[in-house]
């Protein structure tokens, strides 16, 4: 089998990669893991099949992001994102039929701690330099657009609250649903249930070695492979020489659901948050854990996630449970992703290493990814982004 190019992982990167590519007339084929069937698509309570990529178990946060002040090279990347994020929804929706379910629905930031309090003030502040408007607000007025919270906002003394008009929501699995949707009907081809065992390259063919769940052993040959499986890059191929440059950070999720919806907003306090959705759903979450590849939820984790839900919004205590899950993030030693050409490889390209901004980052990396894979200049410098800036001295070594 040929092909121009072999994206792997169909995560948000790897969707969003393959149908930036495809839209510029690029043969594609997606390889992963998982089965990709259907999710339903007339609420975003849905519970979809269980899949590998850390995207279909996200919440859909968008925090604001400003591309015309940024200067850092990620608050450049997630600002360019930002801003192309509407239209493609947009265009996806006319491409798949299915809504992304984007919303500026805006978001609360609330504090009841003195540390959470400084966190937020050194927040504001750098969202002032960048020009994105944050203010903070009384009390009541948190109590009037979000009433739910009225019991929490007069109960706690050491309250406070902050206004952000931009930042957006999404529904993850509609958003890769309608990515899927795109990419079949510019032609590209899925190879699902699959998984890559090895990654050869003579001159410029690289030779995909596929192994599929219920099929022989087969070979894709492409002119250039991009790699965006998460945190499973690390574990793909030794040619890729990334084991070390990637760590699984556990986040778990709760879906709650209320015959009517309770919130308007995402509320955001300290690590955990409140995303409700049109239907009366509402997610929440999330942690950080350090525990490998270990997925699958605890019972210690979700009666935190209870009690948080519970004390600061006490209409979810009549909430129904529809379900819990977890994703692995793939986080990088310096916190930023990986999206570029291998060092010593002249048709390789990685784009991994996303952590909590796998969904938002998505547009900007595929545009910049694209743009790269054909000799073109990207809207942002990828240097800093450079594939070998996380490894070890050993690997520069061996590639100059």
């Amino acid at each position: 089998m040929k092909t121009d190019v072999v994206v792997i992982g169909a995560g948000a990167i790897g969707l969003t990669v393959a149908y930036e590519l495809a839209r510029r007339g690029r043969t594609v084929t997606v390889i992963d893991r998982d089965r990709l069937v259907a999710v339903e698509t007339d609420a975003c309570s849905i519970r979809t099949p269980f899949r590998s990529a850390t995207s279909w178990a996200a919440a859909g946060i968008l925090p604001p992001a400003n591309f015309d002040s940024a200067t850092d090279p990620m608050d450049r990347l997630r600002g360019l994102s930002h801003r192309l994020f509407p239209e493609l929804v947009e265009r996806l929706k006319a491409e798949s039929g299915v809504d992304s379910q984007l919303a500026r629905c805006g978001g609360w930031y609330l504090s009841d701690t003195a540390g959470e309090t400084a966190s937020m003030v050194g927040m504001v502040s750098f969202w002032r330099e960048l020009s994105i408007e944050c203010q903070e607000r009384p009390l009541g007025e948190l109590s009037a657009a979000e009433p739910a919270l009225a019991s929490w906002a007069e109960n706690t003394p050491s309250a406070r609250a902050w206004w952000v008009p931009d930042e957006y929501q999404i529904c993850p699995p509609l958003f890769l649903q309608a990515l899927i949707g795109a990419c079949n009907r510019l032609g590209v081809t899925f190879l699902d249930q699959s998984s890559v065992v090895d990654l050869s390259e003579v001159g410029a063919d690289v030779t995909i070695s596929v192994e599929g769940r219920h099929q022989p052993r087969r070979q894709v040959h492409a002119g250039q492979v991009v790699v965006c499986g998460g945190t499973w890059s690390g574990l793909m191929a030794e040619r890729l020489k990334l084991a070390t440059s990637l760590v699984p950070v556990r986040g778990q999720v709760l879906l709650l659901k209320t015959e009517t919806p309770v919130l308007s907003s995402v509320i955001n306090l300290g690590q955990r948050y409140f995303v409700p959705r049109r239907d009366g759903a509402v997610l929440v979450g999330s942690c950080e854990e350090e525990v490998g590849f270990q997925r699958g939820t605890t019972p210690a984790m979700l009666a935190e996630f209870r009690e948080f839900a519970h004390r600061v919004c006490p209409q979810l205590k009549r909430a129904r449970e529809l379900g819990a899950w977890s994703g692995l993030r793939p986080l990088t030693f310096d916190g930023f992703p990986i999206c570029g050409k291998l060092p010593d490889s002249d048709s390789i390209f990685v784009a991994t290493g996303h952590f909590r901004s796998g969904i938002h980052l998505s547009p900007g990396t595929a545009t910049c990814l694209a743009d790269v894979m054909a000799g073109d200049q990207p809207p942002i410098d990828l240097q800093p982004f450079s594939v070998g800036k996380q490894q070890s001295d050993t690997f520069f070594m061996e590639t100059k």
